[in-house]
């Protein structure tokens, strides 16, 4: 039997604020405008912007770490993990805080990009010891 750990993404707060002000907005322009502008754009607009917030996780099953971003998972192999260590910033990445982890992969098979992996869960300490007992070469900075 697989073992399988969930962790959510860390929201900061700043990422409530960016994400919602848009369909919160977008609700003021309702009043005069046909019922089916409000029902499915801005009720559209709105339910991308929270699934935004909310379809973002990371799963531990097994040896592969799957990411999921807007609800679509990306499976990654814990072994091919090269080193994971604590970063914080506001520039790179779709992490919903500052507070992320950087990953580097030895082998970029089945990553799009050469750009270390940056993901924001909850509890990073937990998260990184767990990657490490996985995999015990993980260099941890």
């Amino acid at each position: 039997m697989t073992t399988k750990t969930i962790y959510r993404s860390k929201i900061d707060w700043w990422a409530w604020f960016c994400l919602l002000i848009f369909p919160v907005g977008l609700w003021f322009t309702v009043p005069g405008m046909p019922w089916w502008y409000a029902v499915f754009v801005c009720g559209g607009f709105t339910i991308l912007c929270i699934s935004g917030l909310l379809g973002c996780w990371y799963e531990i099953v097994g040896d592969d770490l799957v990411v999921y971003m807007f609800f679509r998972p990306t499976r990654l192999s814990i072994n091919k993990i090269k080193s994971a260590k604590k970063t914080s910033g506001i520039l790179t990445t779709a992490g919903m805080s500052t507070k992320r982890v950087s990953i580097s992969f030895v082998d970029r098979t089945g990553k799009k990009s050469f750009a270390p992996l940056e993901i924001s869960p909850k509890d990073r300490d937990r998260f990184i010891s767990q990657l490490k007992s996985i995999n015990p070469n993980i260099e941890v900075s």
